[in-house]
């Protein structure tokens, strides 16, 4: 069994979103061969701020657990001495079931995204750069600034078109990003966790959307 699950959005320093996830996460492992974030695990992440978050870092550290980075988390990338296991924006996987899927935080896929896709491809590597050289609190404001403003650089009506996976070249698409659920064949959109307490379960009888509120 594989579980997904996306946008948890846990607000560093808040213990009600750790306690949440963390349990959650706990009883996943124990389902699941490998759990699989995709993506804003966290509201928002810099190097220093696993300080605020030790006890969710310790849960995630196991063999099982895969993170993608989301938009908002983007800079766990540089968190390479903590013991997680993050893959890249973009990975694809063939489950026991021979299905090739990829798995996204979905901000990649969007289409029409243009203020996001400028952030992205020329805000990031600065951003990255400066993850390493800033202190902790000029990150910190400049973290708050950026969840702030991401509904004014994500469009609100961003969509996935029902056919990436076709583009892709894989079986299935797995994401979220969009804060809304979305399920077909070629195409699944995970809810948000952060609201609906939904995942995504796939076995020997395909996906099934979990959970909830």
């Amino acid at each position: 069994m594989l579980i997904f699950v996306a946008d948890a959005h846990i607000r560093p320093g808040c213990r009600e979103d750790s306690e949440k996830f963390i349990h959650w996460l706990n009883h996943a492992k124990l389902q699941a061969s490998d759990v699989y974030i995709l993506g804003d695990l966290f509201d928002y992440w810099f190097t220093g701020v696993h300080e605020e978050v030790r006890d969710v870092v310790e849960a995630l550290a196991s063999p099982g657990v895969h993170i993608i980075p989301g938009n908002r988390d983007f800079l766990m990338a540089n968190a390479g001495d903590l013991g997680l296991h993050i893959l890249g924006e973009e990975e694809i996987i063939a489950p026991p079931s021979s299905v090739r899927l990829l798995l996204a935080h979905g901000h990649t896929l969007t289409r029409d995204d243009y203020g996001f896709k400028l952030l992205h491809a020329l805000g990031w590597p600065v951003l990255r750069l400066l993850d390493r050289h800033l202190n902790g609190e000029i990150k910190e404001r400049f973290a708050r600034f950026l969840v702030r403003s991401s509904a004014a650089v994500r469009a609100p009506r961003a969509a996935i078109d029902k056919d990436i996976s076709r583009r892709r070249g894989v079986d299935t698409v797995i994401c979220g990003h969009l804060h809304r659920g979305f399920m077909s064949s070629e195409l699944i959109v995970l809810p948000a966790f952060f609201d609906t307490g939904k995942w995504l379960v796939w076995d020997g009888n395909g996906p099934k959307v979990m959970g909830g509120e």
